[in-house]
């Protein structure tokens, strides 16, 4: 989501993109997100899970 953000950022400070354009893009995200490159997270459950079956294999 942050890289969304980043280049947004980046065409407004181009202007290839209006400061009006923008706020309409950010009061909407992510519904006008074209990138949509969304990935998910695992559960802080099953990340502590893994990190801790990991710990206990190394050892």
């Amino acid at each position: 989501m942050f890289h969304a953000w980043q280049e947004q950022s980046a065409l407004l400070e181009k202007g290839e993109i209006t400061k009006e354009e923008y706020d309409q893009w950010r009061y909407k995200y992510p519904e006008l997100d074209i990138a949509k490159q969304w990935r998910k997270v695992p559960s802080q459950e099953l990340s502590d899970f893994l990190t801790d079956a990991l710990k206990d294999e190394s050892e």
